[in-house]
């Protein structure tokens, strides 16, 4: 009898401790499963915030379209397979010393010199993704400010935010490109390459704009006017107001004396361009 009371009691141990043991057991996986889910419930939701932010950011780039464009653009939101980006070529207001060339500038050069807005504004090139993956602009700049200096071009290429947005004078649709950012990349070293200085008529923004365009969007050309060729009428003009704002830019913004090599060396430029203007025996500005 004893024996029998003793292998009972243990018999009950064991299954006592076996339900415990099941029951522990139940309640990690129940903890498990609720972690994984409340961690699947985050990658969701911050998914769906980047989602709801990148369509924002689209509907930002929608909202800048200043032209019909020539050709159906396919819809311009959040697609995460996509394997074409959407391409633009959009201007900004030429900053010249400290000397923003505003809307009102920009009309009255249009008024009395004849020249298009377009014409007279920096271009660069943006190529939009439609996935989660960032954005990006490709235009061409010089490390000289002297209109008639032969600067050395560089290729700049920035990440496109909302605060770039915000200062596009016009945004026209190009086409579209299955070109990654690192083959945009290779094709702007090249015209570094084959283009190293700069110059306002044979090299400049919108020449780049132009050459990317046609190798990304299979030969499309820019219909938009360009400066080289309104230019050819009245550059020296142009050139001449251009200098005349950045002389007093150095003078008034940046305290620069009429002895600095700066001013005179920007003094020199206009007296040329002030002959070229007026072709008579007048005399320059002193």
């Amino acid at each position: 009898m004893g024996f029998d009371a003793l292998s009972k009691l243990k018999s009950a141990g064991e299954v006592t401790e076996k339900y415990l043991k099941e029951k522990w057991e139940q309640r990690e996986q129940r903890k498990s499963w609720d972690t994984v889910k409340a961690k699947e419930k985050a990658i969701n939701a911050e998914r769906e915030q980047r989602q709801q932010a990148k369509n924002d950011f689209l509907r930002l780039i929608s909202a800048k379209l200043t032209s019909e464009p020539t050709i159906e653009i396919p819809r311009l939101e959040w697609e995460p397979t996509a394997s074409h980006r959407a391409v633009f070529l959009i201007t900004t207001f030429i900053e010249f010393g400290r000397f923003e060339l505003t809307k009102n500038t920009y009309k009255l050069l249009a008024r009395h010199v004849g020249m298009s807005q377009g014409s007279i504004s920096h271009w660069a090139l943006c190529v939009v993704d439609r996935s989660l993956n960032p954005s990006y602009c490709y235009d061409l700049m010089s490390d000289q400010m002297a209109l008639n200096a032969i600067g050395k071009n560089f290729f700049r290429v920035a990440e496109i935010t909302t605060a770039f947005i915000a200062t596009w004078s016009s945004c026209s649709y190009i086409g579209e490109t299955t070109k990654t950012h690192e083959e945009i990349q290779a094709l702007g070293a090249t015209h570094m390459v084959l283009h190293p200085h700069y110059n306002i008529l044979t090299s400049n923004c919108q020449d780049l704009a132009e050459s990317l365009v046609k190798q990304l969007c299979d030969g499309r050309m820019i219909s938009q006017a360009k400066l080289s060729e309104e230019l050819s009428l009245v550059s020296p003009k142009i050139a001449l107001e251009l200098m005349i704002a950045r002389v007093r830019s150095r003078i008034e913004e940046l305290d620069e004396n009429e002895d600095s090599d700066g001013v005179k060396a920007d003094m020199d430029v206009i007296k040329g361009l002030w002959h070229k203007v007026h072709r008579t025996t007048t005399p320059p500005p002193p």
